[in-house]
Formats: C-alpha cells, sequence, structure tokens
C-alpha cells in the first residue's frame, strides 16, 4: 500500500508452486500468445492439478500479477550496488535494466503480452495497483520517497516509464540493449522534472538526476 507512512509492499513472497505456474507460463505465451493462453495448459506445464493453479491465480489479471511479483522476488535476491557519487536517476536506470536482464530469456513473451494487451487495454486495469506497488518498491529503494502527497504520482510516473521502455526493449536487437538503455534514459530524464517539482525536500532531490 502507498499511503503517508510511505511504501510498505505487503506482497507474499512467490513460492516454488507459484514460481513454476509463471515459468510455465512465460514458456508457452510465445506460442499461444497471451490472449488466447490456456490457464489448463499452464497447469498442466507446470504440473501441479488446475484447481491449484486456479486456486492462486484465479483469473489471467492475476497471473499477470504473479508475473511482476516473481520479477521482483529475483531483483530483491540481488541487491544493486549503488556508488555514493550515483544520482536518483542513476539508481532508478539501474534498476530498471536489472529487471530487464531478468527477463531477458521471457522477450518474446513479453512482447506477445504487450501485443495482447494493446488490443485490450481495459484488462490490465486489475494488475494495475500491484504494478504500483511493484514500482512503488523500486522508488523506495533508489531512495525517494513514496508518501502522500506526492508518492502515488511518482510511482505512476515512474509507471509509465517502465512501460515505454519494455516497448523498445522487446524489440531490440542492438548489441548490449543500446537502443533500450537510450530509451530508457530518455524516459527518465523525462518525467524528472514533474518529480523534482513534486518533491518536498529541496535537496539532494532538487539536484540533476534526483527524483
Amino acid at each position: 500500500m502507498i499511503d503517508g507512512d510511505g511504501y510498505n509492499p505487503g506482497m507474499t513472497e512467490p513460492t516454488e508452486t507459484t514460481s513454476r505456474i509463471v515459468t510455465a507460463a512465460l514458456d508457452l505465451i510465445p506460442e499461444r500468445g497471451w490472449a488466447a493462453l490456456p490457464l489448463p495448459d499452464v497447469a498442466e506445464k507446470a504440473e501441479i492439478p488446475l484447481d491449484e493453479m486456479r486456486r492462486i491465480f484465479p483469473c489471467k489479471a492475476s497471473l499477470l500479477t504473479g508475473m511482476a511479483g516473481w520479477v521482483e522476488t529475483r531483483a530483491r535476491e540481488m541487491p544493486a550496488a549503488f556508488e555514493d557519487e550515483d544520482t536518483i536517476r542513476d539508481r532508478l536506470f539501474e534498476l530498471l535494466m536489472e529487471r530487464l536482464d531478468i527477463l531477458a530469456d521471457h522477450r518474446l513473451a513479453v512482447a506477445a503480452i504487450l501485443r495482447d494487451l494493446q488490443r485490450a487495454p481495459f484488462s490490465v486495469l486489475p494488475a494495475v495497483p500491484a504494478l504500483l506497488r511493484h514500482v512503488g518498491g523500486i522508488l523506495e529503494e533508489a531512495g525517494v520517497a513514496t508518501g502522500l502527497p506526492a508518492g502515488p504520482l511518482r510511482c505512476k510516473g515512474l509507471a509509465g516509464v517502465w512501460l515505454a521502455t519494455l516497448a523498445v526493449w522487446v524489440a531490440d536487437d542492438s548489441p548490449d540493449n543500446a537502443r533500450t538503455m537510450a530509451a530508457l534514459d530518455r524516459n527518465l530524464r523525462r518525467v524528472e522534472p514533474l518529480a523534482q517539482m513534486l518533491s518536498p525536500r529541496p535537496a539532494p532531490s532538487t539536484e540533476p538526476g534526483g527524483f
């Protein structure tokens, strides 16, 4: 939840079963697509009973939320090593690129998900609160306050940065993700003035590269 006291993820750690479901879905999506992905097929590939999978992920939106949680859990297992001179933008850049590295083996699946969600954008609405919670965790890790009043707007701004960068990343065939890194840097710079304007603290968040 995002409230006046700051960010509290309040998320249950994914179990081995949920991880198996998520990775099974990510393996199937490039061939089946996201919109047409049959949940029974996911359960079969994950080698768990369908009723157990439906208890954990009762719908496609909850499965999408589970994928985001799977990425965040893996990211927390390898915390970023920031340098003292890193700006907030530097930290956010590193944290978001780290998550793209985690998704590297599932680029085709992410591309299929984004493509299908563009055709049915309202289907993603149930997953939005979880996305904002995950983004809030990233902001907090970078040293950005997510409490009221500015926190929710910062979360929405970084969520926009993430989705816009994902759209570039799925089609990036450049060496070392050069196009993606350029897009991420550009997207972070675009939201920086808003973040600085919303900051209740004159320093260090108003310094160049600060949120």
